[in-house]
This record gives structure tokens, C-alpha cells and sequence, in this order.
């Protein structure tokens, strides 16, 4: 009986906290809305529709893969569906408690099925096989457990295949000699990790209550659109870290996804995570190997994670990530704090015929230099860009390359700086508001720094900021746009405290708003929002799949026109001419074509597929996957040779000659990475074509 009561007991504290902070919800519920409703740029109407998108985002939070609520549990939930809406309108208040209680259970649940599952050897005797993700919930408890057998099974062979490949084992149809053991070490991993996060999450019933209280207001927010966002004072300090080049990390801070999955929160500028030019924000982490030593990400706790990647030891460290098109990467990463903010953006130059510039730009950043006297000033990465032009015009570049490839955005202020570099004179873009006002933004500086030939790359991981930029450039007739059709955020937002009122400076808040309050446009009226900036010249891209993307949100905000700005676009750039030798190189291109199949190949399993779990088929399976993504690796052999010569700015030259041992290492294995970019090489290309017309 005492098994039974202590989880009963449990689920009853649960479900008393929900009730206490019910209160307190429910008014930072309401207050948000009206909130919303004030300063959003498209307030939303709520009602049936919303509701339903509401309750549908919510499930999404609590069971997107469909592991821990069942068919028994939906049909309750779902009473409340399109009521969502009266109760933000101040009608009984019933469903977030309701939904969480059912969720802690459910939890605790599947906490007792992993204890019972994992407690034996997986039966692998008879044909089966799961088909992910799950288009439906479990029909029922039992349903469930059936469920959580597939998935464990699935992931005892995913990781057994894994360790053999790394190992340098032949993967055969044959079940391995030791399969036994490996089966056995791999299931108590499992064990540990599966529970580990439940625990994580169940473990103190105060926290659960606060974390979910804080996941419902997010939800509500996210309705308004994808970029509308509750904050807690922590949640908003993090974000302003973010948004400058301050030293708060030394080169990338740890957090989680709702899968529980340990991700890249945030990559510190100019450190060596940045400098790699391979990490991005939300990349998986999966395993961290230093002096040799391998540790699995899932193995470990967040903090220990972080530390392994702090502190100002001399160890080698080496991580592997997967990225959100599922490419796997291994970066070699220093420990050594950031010391030189001038040093945040590097230039390099490409050699050949005629010597191009390089810069990579993975963010958009900002410095506040004078807090002390409460004066901002913004002096940021279109500076630091600046900076390295002056540099490489030393090296009598012929051409320039920036590459905003994955720079998900920024400082808007930049980003106006940054075109406003390359533009003698004129508005850069528009911005509207809620009331439909129209105001343009203008250059802010008078005259250019470059004015050679310049190209722009980007891909679909390219949003917000970056966008801005390249669509500024691309209607002047500035810039040449090379790559992948971007993200498609045309939005702008800021942070505002939960206020209805007056907003003071005086009083100490603790719940805040990021809020989208304009959109902003294009020169000629257009927007970028949901259709991205389309390249003037295409290359196949990884992040071509709109499942990736602004418009993959249902809660996006739909495009539309704005007015067209006064300015005078300098002559037609030879596009049409560039872009039939760029594709006749990239159709005989091993390398695109396998980009183009592998999007294809995404496409028709991004809905679903089914995956064996007897060894000689499911490593049929596994080969096939693992097949397809080990063409698109970084690797150097793998990828083929490439014709490209790097080397850093003659200024840079001198500076590495006299920088410690390990600074070395990592410039040579960025200028390596370079040397192996596709895209860069095709860039210069193109480079060269536009400059022998």
C-alpha cells in the first residue's frame, strides 16, 4: 500500500500548488493579454480559432512527441479546446490546472513503465518496428507502454550502431559478438538519462508549477506571433546578454530544448565557438571529448557540461553537434577567456587571380560603453566590420565577401550601420507600426567605406537582422545575394515589463515582455517576412526546407506591402549572366547534388517514417541514414579537394606570429575549414566572373 500512497500523496501536493498559484496565473494571464493587446504589432482577437491555437501550442509544450499523455487524456483536455479564449476573458479558470495535473501524473507514469522496462534485456526476438514521430497518442496506458518499449528498443540500437562505428567496427547484418554486453551497458544508460530528466522535471512539484505557470504564458504569448515572448527577470537578463558583446562566457553557454536535449544557447562574439564559423544557436550538443576523454552529452548534467567548457585551462576540447538540418559537426574549441573585443570579427583574404576579402559575420551585436553615465553607445560589430575593410585594403582586394550564412540576427541598429557602410546616402529600410505609421531609416552616416565589388552570402538559417541588410544591399543594386533563400522574419521586437500601465523606472519588475511592435520593410515596399530575401543567385542550400522556417509557424504574421521608399539604386548588376556560368559549375558539382538530394530525401520523411527494430534490418536502416549524411560532412576527405587559398589580412600576419601556441591552432583550423567551404569556393567564383566582365 505505502508504494501506492507516497505518488498519490504526491500528485495531490502537485495539484495543490497548481491550485495556490492558480490565482497569481491567472492574473499575469490576464494582464498579458490586455498587455498584448496594447503594444502588440497585430493584436490578436480571441476567440474559437485562437483558442484552439492556443490549446494546440500548449500540448505541444507538454508532449510534442507524443511519450506521455494518452487518447484517454486528450479526449479530457479537449473539452476545453475553444474555451481557452473565455478563460482569458475572466470566465472560470480551469483548464491549465486540469492539464497539468493530468501531465505530473502522466509523468510519473512513465517514470514507474522506464523502471520496469529497462530492468530487463530488451526482447529483440520477434519482427516490430515504430513508426516516428507518432501521428497519434497512445490509445491508452497500455498503448503507451507498447510505446515506450518501440522507443527504447529504437535507441538501444541507435546507440550500440553508433559505439560500433565509432569504434571502427564493420556494421553487418550479423547481431555483434558482444551484443549482449553492449545491450546491457547501453540499457543502464538509458535508465540513467530517461529518468534523469523526468526527475529533472518532477522532482520538486514548486518548480514544476512555476516552470509550467511560465511555459503557459509564453504559449499565450507565442499566438501573437513566434517572436512574442514572456520573460521571468532571469529569461530577460539572458536575452540582453545576448544582444551585446559583453564577456559573460568563454565562447558558448548550454541550455536545454523541450526534448531535453542539451543545445547552444548562446555564442559569446569573438570567442572561439564564434570564430569556428561552425556552431550555431540551438545546435545539439553530443558529446565533448577533452585530453582524449569522451563524454556523452545525454550522460551528463547541464553544469557539468559547461564547466567542461569553462575556465582558462590549456586542454584540448573538442565538441560534436547536429546541427537543425541533422548534419553532425565536430569543432575544436579553446578555453582562453575573451581578452581583445576589437578582435570580434576576423577578415581574411582569398588568393588567385585577383585577391578578394573574407569577412564572417555570425551575429549581430552591439557595446554599451558608458553605463556609468547611463549614455548608450552603440559601437558594434559594423564597426568591427569596418575595422577589417580598413585592414584588407591593405591586401588590394579586388572584391568583398561578407558572410551572413546562419546569422539568425541582432542588433537592428547594426544592421542599419552595416548597409548604411556600403551606401552613400538614402533610407536602408521602413519600419511600420501597429497604427499603420510608416517611417523610413535612413542611412546614418554619409558616404561609404567600400566600394568595390561586394557579395552577400546567406542561407535559410539567415533571419531577422541579416535579412535586413542583405535586402537593403540587394535593392540598391549594392550587393550581389549568393545562397540560400533566408528565414523570413521581418519583425522587429523589444523587451517591456508586464505593465498595463504606466511603465516606471522606479518600480523593480519581475515579469517582462519581448514584444514585436513594427515590421519592418523593404526599400520598395516589400517585406521579408515569411518569404525571406530571395538570392540573386541560388546554390543548393541545407536549410532549404521551409519546415525550418517563418512560415512553418502558424502563428506567423502573414506578408504584405508597404510604401515604397525615395532612393536611386545604382545600375543593374550582370546577374542573369553571373547566375547561367554559377549554374553550369554547381550542376556538375558532386557536392550540390548531394545537398539537392539529401533536401529531397528530408522532404519525404519529414511527415514520417517507419524504423525497424530487429538488428539486420534496422541497420539497413541506420547505414541509410548515416550514409546520407555522411556525404554532406565537413570533412576535408570527404568533401574533396578545393581550389581555394586563405590566408589572414597581412595585418592579422603579424599578430598570429606573436599569439600563444594554442591561438595558432585554432586560426589554422579555421583557415582549414575555409579552404574546405563549397560555398566559398563558388563564391570567389562568382567573384571572378563579375570582375572579368
Amino acid at each position: 500500500m505505502r508504494k501506492f500512497l507516497l505518488p498519490m500523496l504526491v500528485c495531490f501536493y502537485v495539484s495543490t500548488q497548481a491550485q495556490q498559484s492558480s490565482a497569481t496565473l491567472r492574473q499575469k494571464a490576464f494582464v498579458l493579454s490586455r498587455f498584448l493587446q496594447k503594444n502588440h504589432y497585430h493584436p490578436l482577437v480571441w476567440n474559437d480559432t485562437s483558442s484552439a491555437m492556443l490549446y494546440d501550442k500548449w500540448l505541444e509544450h507538454l508532449d510534442d512527441e507524443k511519450l506521455f499523455l494518452t487518447k484517454n487524456n486528450i479526449a479530457v483536455l479537449n473539452l476545453y479546446k475553444t474555451k481557452l479564449d473565455d478563460e482569458l476573458n475572466g470566465k472560470e479558470w480551469n483548464f491549465f490546472k486540469i492539464s497539468t495535473d493530468i501531465y505530473y501524473k502522466q509523468l510519473l507514469k512513465v517514470d514507474s513503465i522506464i523502471k520496469v522496462i529497462t530492468a530487463k534485456p530488451y526482447d529483440f526476438s520477434k519482427p516490430d518496428n515504430i513508426e516516428w514521430p507518432g501521428k497519434e497518442y497512445a490509445a491508452d496506458d497500455n498503448a503507451l507502454y507498447r510505446r515506450w518499449v518501440q522507443y527504447l528498443k529504437w535507441q538501444l540500437l541507435n546507440k550500440v550502431a553508433e559505439k560500433l562505428s565509432n569504434d571502427k567496427k564493420e556494421l553487418t547484418a550479423q547481431l555483434p559478438s558482444d551484443f549482449v554486453q553492449l545491450e546491457s551497458t547501453v540499457r543502464q544508460q538509458q535508465k540513467k538519462m530517461e529518468l534523469g530528466y523526468l526527475q529533472n522535471l518532477i522532482a520538486d512539484p514548486a518548480t514544476f508549477i512555476s516552470e509550467q505557470n511560465d511555459a503557459y504564458l509564453t504559449s499565450i504569448a507565442w499566438c501573437y506571433d513566434p517572436h512574442t515572448e514572456y520573460m521571468n527577470l532571469h529569461e530577460k537578463n539572458e536575452f540582453e546578454t545576448e544582444m551585446s558583446a559583453s564577456e559573460y562566457t568563454v565562447g558558448c553557454d548550454l541550455t536545454e530544448n523541450e526534448k531535453g536535449e542539451k543545445v547552444i544557447g548562446y555564442l559569446q562574439p569573438g570567442g572561439s565557438a564564434w570564430v569556428s564559423g561552425k556552431l550555431h544557436k540551438d545546435d545539439v550538443l553530443l558529446k565533448i571529448k577533452i585530453n582524449n576523454i569522451e563524454t556523452d552529452a545525454e550522460d551528463a548534467s547541464l553544469e557539468e557540461l559547461e564547466a567542461m567548457l569553462s575556465g582558462s585551462s590549456q586542454d584540448e576540447v573538442e565538441i560534436t553537434v547536429r546541427t537543425k538540418a541533422g548534419v553532425v559537426n565536430t569543432v575544436k574549441l579553446n578555453k582562453d577567456k575573451i581578452s581583445d573585443e576589437e578582435n570580434v570579427v576576423k577578415s581574411y583574404v582569398v588568393h588567385g587571380n585577383k585577391n578578394i576579402g573574407y569577412i564572417n559575420l555570425p551575429g549581430f551585436y552591439s557595446r554599451e560603453t558608458d553605463k556609468e553615465n547611463g549614455v548608450a553607445n552603440f559601437n558594434g560589430c559594423a564597426n568591427d566590420v569596418s575595422k577589417e575593410i580598413v585592414k584588407l585594403k591593405k591586401d588590394t582586394i579586388a572584391g568583398l565577401i561578407i558572410d551572413l550564412r546562419s546569422n539568425g540576427g541582432g542588433s537592428m541598429w547594426e544592421a542599419m550601420q552595416l548597409a548604411g557602410i556600403f551606401i552613400d546616402i538614402g533610407p536602408v529600410a521602413s519600419v511600420k507600426d501597429r497604427d499603420g505609421k510608416v517611417h523610413f531609416l535612413k542611412d546614418p552616416n554619409r558616404g561609404t567605406i567600400y566600394d568595390g565589388p561586394l557579395m552577400i552570402l546567406v542561407n535559410g538559417a539567415s533571419a531577422s537582422a541579416s535579412e535586413f541588410t542583405s535586402a537593403a544591399l540587394q535593392d540598391y543594386n549594392r550587393a550581389l545575394i549568393v545562397g540560400g533563400t533566408t528565414y523570413g522574419k521581418g519583425t522587429a521586437q523589444i523587451v517591456m515589463p508586464l505593465d498595463t500601465g504606466i511603465i516606471s523606472s522606479n518600480r523593480k519588475y519581475e515579469d517582462f515582455v519581448k514584444v514585436t511592435e513594427e515590421k519592418f520593410y523593404r526599400i520598395n515596399g516589400s517585406t521579408t517576412q515569411w518569404q525571406g530575401v530571395i538570392p540573386d543567385i541560388s546554390l543548393p542550400d541545407l536549410y532549404d526546407n521551409d519546415n525550418y522556417k517563418e512560415k512553418a509557424n502558424k502563428s506567423a504574421l502573414q506578408p504584405d506591402q508597404s510604401k515604397a521608399g525615395m532612393y536611386h539604386p545604382l545600375p543593374s548588376l550582370p546577374i542573369e549572366e553571373l547566375k547561367i556560368k554559377s549554374a553550369q559549375r554547381v550542376s556538375n558539382n558532386t557536392y550540390y547534388n548531394e545537398i539537392k538530394e539529401f533536401n529531397k530525401w528530408v522532404r519525404s520523411n519529414y511527415n514520417g517514417r517507419t524504423i525497424p527494430l530487429q538488428w539486420p534490418t534496422y541497420i539497413v536502416h541506420y547505414k541509410e541514414i548515416t550514409d546520407k549524411f555522411s556525404q554532406l560532412s565537413d570533412d576535408e576527405t570527404k568533401k574533396g579537394s578545393v581550389s581555394l587559398v586563405i590566408t589572414n589580412n597581412s595585418f592579422d600576419k603579424e599578430t598570429v606570429v606573436t599569439s600563444s601556441q594554442k591561438s595558432k591552432e585554432i586560426n589554422d583550423t579555421y583557415l582549414k575549414y575555409l579552404k574546405t567551404d563549397r560555398t566559398l569556393e563558388e563564391s570567389y567564383l562568382i567573384m571572378m566572373d563579375w570582375i572579368n566582365k
